[in-house]
This record gives structure tokens, sequence and C-alpha cells, in this order.
């Protein structure tokens, strides 16, 4: 990281198009001191070179309403970098700390209507807010008043009743993925549906009526 190659050094990845010769992909790594508005993708294919701008979004462009409206949850626990060059100043002002606390209260209000209303699961839920303890852990490390006052909004450590409810629910979505994984292989290899219904039944030991929606 954070050193120049030349052209010979790029990085190329062929990919082969059936009979076509392969098009190649490049990728050039450059040192950034700051984040680009568009990034490049360069094209090499045998009627020439195609080159595309690619715009780049960042956490900073979006408001709170619209990481939600646009259902960016996982870009949640990074909305404390636009806030990251004013830890500082909520330091030693109270006031501007809590404002930011509101904010963080408006995300924890936001996210469990969501649950509510069945949009989320409790895991989806959980995961956003332990990645933003984390994310702050190491953003606000020298700022112990910012650190703890989101946190205390945000919620700390999951409590072990809760993390045996995610840890169920992940389990049945295995499950889940599994089963439909092991229907869409028997369809394919051309296995009527009344045996697959009783090779699921027997694998998963389900009922006769809850195999029936895997088909």
């Amino acid at each position: 990281m954070g050193t120049n190659r030349s052209a010979s050094q790029t990085p190329a990845f062929k990919f082969s198009a059936g009979s076509q010769k392969n098009t190649i992909w490049n990728a050039r790594a450059v040192p950034i001191t700051k984040t680009p508005d568009k990034l490049k993708i360069n094209m090499v294919t045998p009627g020439g070179a195609v080159e595309y701008d690619i715009p780049v979004a960042t956490v900073q462009q979006f408001t709170l309403e619209k990481l939600f409206e646009k259902n960016l949850l996982l870009l949640i626990p990074f909305y404390i970098f636009s806030h990251e060059s004013r830890f500082a100043e909520y330091e030693k002002d109270s006031a501007k700390l809590q404002a930011l606390q509101r904010e963080y209260e408006f995300i924890r209000h936001k996210l469990e209507a969501l649950l509510q209303q069945g949009v989320i699961s409790e895991y989806t839920r959980h995961t956003v807010i332990d990645m933003s303890n984390k994310v702050l852990e190491h953003i606000a490390i020298k700022f112990s008043s910012v650190r703890e006052g989101v946190k205390s909004v945000m919620g700390g450590k999951i409590l072990d009743y809760e993390a045996k409810t995610i840890r169920s629910e992940g389990v049945k979505a295995g499950i889940d993925t599994g089963i439909r994984g092991t229907v869409s292989i028997l369809k394919n290899l051309g296995i009527p549906p009344q045996t697959i219904l009783q090779k699921i039944q027997e694998q998963y030991g389900l009922s006769a009526e809850a195999s029936k929606k895997y088909l």
C-alpha cells in the first residue's frame, strides 16, 4: 500500500467469453490522500480499449434520513466519520455532544421501528448496533466523552438471551438455505417433485405441509 506501480506492474485479470479472445481488466493501485469523485475501469477487448467512469459514493454524502430511505443500513456504522473532525468540540461542549447523541437516538428508534414492521430481523438490528460501537471504539479512542456518550444511546453488549435468539435465527436461516439448495439440485437432476418432497422430509424432519413451500 502507498507505493506507485509502473504500467508493466499493473495487475491484469483475464476472463474468457465463449470462443472469443480473452478480455483483460486492468486495475491500477494509485495512492490517494482524498477519496476521488470517480474511479476509472479500463477494459481491453479484441476490438479495442474501453474506459468507464464509476461515480464514488461516500457515507458523508448521505444524511441519516437518506441512509434509511435507500436501505443503506450497513453504512450506518460509518456515519460517525462525518462527525470525526468535531470530536474535540464535543468533548468540551456538552450541548454539542447531546446533539450528536440525539442523532444516534434517531438511529436506534428507526432500527427498532424497522424491526417492529418486520423489515429487518433482530440479527440485522444488533449487527448494525454492534458494528457502530466497534467503529466508534476505534475512531474515537482519544475522546472518551464522545465514545461513552454515543454508546450509552446505542446500547452496550448484547444480552445473553438476545445472543441466543440471534444464533437461533442464524441457524434457521442456514437450514432454510440448505433445503432450498438441495431442492434446486434435485430439480436440475430431473427428480420428480413427489420424490423431492419425500427426500427433504426425511433429511430435514419436515412435515408434509412444511415441505411444500420449497417446491
